[in-house]
């Protein structure tokens, strides 16, 4: 099966508030392939916290959102409107993820951090914002399975 080729835009790079959020979505730009499998229409948001109180806190340092549209991928500066999920990471993170090449090696270091969280090497969590199934629908599902964060459809329940 070939994957298609898909595109990617980043709306107001200049309106990020950290550094580390400009790297992260000239990241996700430069790699659109890790939203192959989301259907048409998804959106999601990605806040970006300091440490595990911030995130206790509801205070991240920086929010932005990415679409997945008919071509490949829209990124842009704040919060989604009517998001499908909210995908929380550390600054940690974020810096070991920039580092990786593929969506292989991206969605494997995800699902670490999701699975063994640690405040000073990095961690992720996720908030669902619609029902479990229709995420799954959407393709969230699937790379949930990719990145070992789901063995199976009842993993979702303790997302």
């Amino acid at each position: 099966m070939v994957e298609e080729k898909l595109l990617s835009q980043i709306t107001d790079v200049k309106a990020y508030k950290t550094e580390i959020v400009r790297r992260y979505t000239k990241f996700l730009s430069k790699y659109p392939e890790i939203f192959s499998d989301l259907i048409y229409g998804s959106n999601f948001d990605f806040a970006i916290y300091d440490s595990i109180e911030d995130y206790d806190d509801h205070s991240p340092v920086d929010i932005f959102n990415v679409f997945r549209n008919g071509q490949g991928i829209e990124i842009k500066p704040g919060k989604a409107y009517d998001s499908d999920l909210e995908l929380a990471l550390s600054t940690e993170a974020i810096k070991k993820l920039i580092q990786t090449n593929t969506k292989k090696e991206y969605a494997e270091l995800l699902g670490f951090f999701y699975n063994d969280p640690d405040e000073k090497k990095g961690w992720i969590d996720f908030e669902l914002h619609r029902r479990t199934q229709t995420i799954i629908n959407m393709g969230y599902g699937k790379f949930a399975r990719s990145a070992g964060i789901l063995s199976n459809e009842d993993d979702i329940y303790r997302i």
